[in-house]
Parts: C-alpha cells; sequence; structure tokens
C-alpha cells in the first residue's frame, strides 16, 4: 500500500517533526519490530461490509485513503477489531499525539492489542508490544477479547461485518 495516501499524514508529520518518534520508529522498524500496515491489515480492511457515515465513503478503506482514520482512532480501532478473533480494544493516552490534528487535549487515544503486537489504525503501524513504553502508550482501560465475546451487540455487528453472502463487492462480479 502506498504510504503516501492521507492515511499515513499523522504518522509522517510526527516522523519529520519528533526526534524521539523519529529514533523509536528507525530503530524499531530495522529489529523488525514495527512495521507499516501490510497485507494482512489491508485485506481485513477491505473485505469488510462497511456502512459509511460519509457519503464520499462506500468502503471502509476509504475512511483511511481520505484521513478520517486520523483523530477518528475510536472509530477506525472498534471497526478493525471486527476482522480479528483474539484482539483487546485498549484506549488511553498517548503522549506524542498532544497537540496534533483532531487529537484531544491529553493525547487521548484508543489502539488494539493481540498476544504480541499493538496495532495503531492513526500511525498506521503494527507495533511489537515491547516497545510499548518507548512509544508512551499509556493504559486507561481494556476490553479483552474474551469480554468483547460476551457482548451480544459487537458480536452481532461482527457476524455482519464479516458476512460474505452481504459483500457488495463479492455481488458486483
Amino acid at each position: 500500500m502506498d504510504t503516501n495516501i492521507k492515511a499515513y499524514k499523522q504518522f509522517w508529520d510526527l516522523y519529520n517533526n519528533n526526534i524521539n518518534f523519529n529514533l523509536i520508529v528507525k530503530s524499531g522498524m530495522e529489529q523488525g519490530k514495527i512495521r507499516f500496515f501490510n497485507e494482512n491489515e489491508w485485506d481485513k480492511i477491505c473485505s469488510q461490509n462497511f456502512f459509511p457515515f460519509e457519503s464520499e465513503m462506500k468502503e471502509f478503506i476509504d475512511m483511511f485513503t481520505l484521513g478520517y482514520n486520523i483523530g477518528n482512532c475510536v472509530g477506525t480501532a472498534r471497526q478493525l477489531s471486527y476482522s480479528y478473533n483474539d484482539v483487546d480494544i485498549v484506549s488511553g493516552i498517548l503522549p506524542i499525539l498532544k497537540g496534533t490534528l483532531n487529537a484531544t487535549e491529553e493525547g487521548g487515544h484508543c489502539w488494539l492489542e493481540t498476544k504480541d503486537n499493538i496495532i495503531d489504525t492513526t500511525l498506521m503501524l503494527v507495533i511489537d508490544k515491547e516497545l510499548k513504553k518507548d512509544f508512551g502508550y499509556i493504559e486507561e482501560q481494556r476490553i479483552t477479547s474474551y469480554q468483547l465475546r460476551q457482548m451480544p451487540t459487537y458480536m452481532a455487528r461482527k457476524e455482519l461485518v464479516n458476512d460474505k453472502s452481504l459483500n457488495r463487492k463479492s455481488q458486483k462480479k
């Protein structure tokens, strides 16, 4: 995927203007502990049935190509979580986001966590959890994958989002 699309604007702004972020990312990428969203994440994004809130968006991927992921971490993280079977939704603070586009005053943030990784839909990165403190993620609330499976509304939405018989793309063929 092209890392010049609007989804990556927040990443590039921080990378070019925050030396600590730049150093952490460079080092993490060299060690294989940080990567941009790859085919795995993009396949999940592209395969979802999506019900847009803006007329210019037709599919979930449009949230990213148009840059709506920036400042909408709660919405994009939750939406992406439907494509995972074992992921926690975590909210808290990411101080490096203070003062950035659409950020809360204190840097409030939401991300996904698997057993091994942070999946950040604002930064468009998959980050080894070993680097959580280096980035400055401060966890305030966690909804575990077990808790999500116990929520009927969440599970119904997950089923709808992933129902291949409703997939508009496959019906066009």
